[in-house]
């Protein structure tokens, strides 16, 4: 397997597609078979795609639009006309495909029928792939997840992120293969012939305050504890949030995020994260994640300094999943919550220092996006908030 990223913050979609493909076809020695596309809005164009698919002939696109820039091992990346990142796999014993659905209404069907395409299109038909790498729109991811696992098994580490934009404004887009798609579901499918591993954290802690969801409908919290759900949370965060009354929370929530514990490890509990984005009139609270009645809820804490070291920590922890020591990656996926970045942006810099050195000399794509996927233990796999998922290759 050789795997390389390349980089462009061209003014125009063809030749930001032109310095890609030119870059991945040097350090490559061909075109790849996979191609791992994000791009921020700006360059979310069909033409991008298109030129892309001309200068590498025969290549599968997956990904989707990343907010604020994208990173790889050369630096954090953003311009004033967009910013586009891909990272390239060439794996000639190993096998890939990508597919892609529309959701129209029903997330679960188009997650089953998108890596169904993807595992033809990887002439994999019927077989369970080692990974899946997964984007989709924010606001249905679970029933995404829930659409692929009903053809793949719960067991397949499933990780990705959902396309974002610059104002959560509805702008984000997915790529695939045939282009630029809106309210679609992209799956890849990968059967790769080196070892990988996979994490998905956040840089978080609790804080020891907690509630039980005693009323919600789908990704609004109504009560914690019998109580109005933005009463309480308000409380918890001493008045840091709410105090403005109702209307938009996210860049005021980044700090205190609600998490649920999904699995433990060696008693040590894994929380999966929901970004509360809204504070209703009615005092409820809406998610980035779906809640159910009786889930418990425990409000977590994170700093500036936690959120930068922890893309770092987790690319270390799938290192450690594929089972190779640091200096021995040949590659990776990184996908960084873009409210995280928004949060720490005057030190995204310092967040690629702690990927380089967790994979030192290898390179490496990250995105910033609406919503992470990834498996958090035993392949149980999560959508959160707030979170780093990786996926390296050794």
């Amino acid at each position: 397997m050789k795997i390389a990223t390349a980089f462009s913050l061209a003014d125009c979609a063809e030749q930001a597609a032109f310095e890609t493909s030119r870059d991945l076809h040097r350090q490559l020695g061909g075109a790849p078979q996979l191609l791992v596309l994000y791009a921020t809005e700006h360059r979310a164009e069909a033409a991008l795609v298109a030129a892309l698919s001309a200068h590498l002939p025969g290549v599968q696109i997956v990904g989707g639009t990343s907010c604020g820039g994208v990173m790889t091992e050369q630096g954090f990346h953003s311009g004033p006309d967009g910013a586009v990142g891909a990272l390239g796999v060439i794996d000639r014993d190993g096998a890939y495909g990508v597919g892609a659905a529309p959701l129209v209404g029903d997330a679960e069907a188009a997650g089953a029928l998108a890596v169904e395409r993807a595992l033809a299109a990887a002439g994999r038909d019927f077989e369970i792939p080692n990974l899946v790498w997964c984007c989709q729109p924010p606001g249905c991811e679970e029933a995404v997840l829930a659409g692929v696992q009903s053809v793949i098994g719960a067991h397949t580490p499933i990780i990705g992120g959902s396309s974002a934009d610059e104002a959560i404004a509805g702008a984000w887009r997915q790529f695939a293969t045939e282009g630029v798609l809106e309210d679609h579901v992209v799956v890849a499918v990968l059967f790769p012939t080196v070892r990988h591993g996979a994490a998905f954290q956040s840089g978080y802690t609790p804080s020891g305050l907690s509630g039980v969801v005693t009323r919600a409908h789908d990704r609004q919290v109504l009560e914690i504890d019998h109580q109005p759900a933005g009463e309480v949370y308000g409380g918890w965060t001493e008045g840091a949030v709410g105090a403005e009354g109702a209307g938009p929370i996210l860049a005021m929530s980044t700090p205190t995020p609600l998490g649920r514990v999904a699995a433990e490890v060696q008693g040590v509990p894994m929380f999966v994260l929901s970004h509360p984005a809204l504070l209703g009139v009615g005092g409820d609270l809406s998610l980035f994640t779906d809640i159910s009645e009786g889930d418990v809820v425990h409000m977590m804490r994170g700093s500036p300094d936690s959120l930068v070291k922890r893309a770092g920590l987790v690319v270390d922890d799938a290192c450690a999943m594929g089972g190779w020591e640091a200096g021995d990656s040949l590659g990776g996926l990184v996908i960084y919550c873009g409210g995280c970045m928004l949060h720490v942006r005057d030190q995204m810099d310092e967040v690629v220092d702690q990927i380089r050195h967790a994979m030192p000399g290898a390179p490496f794509l990250g995105a910033f996006t609406f919503g992470e996927q990834g498996a958090i233990v035993d392949s149980c796999n999560r959508h959160g908030n707030l979170m780093v998922s990786a996926l390296a290759f050794g």
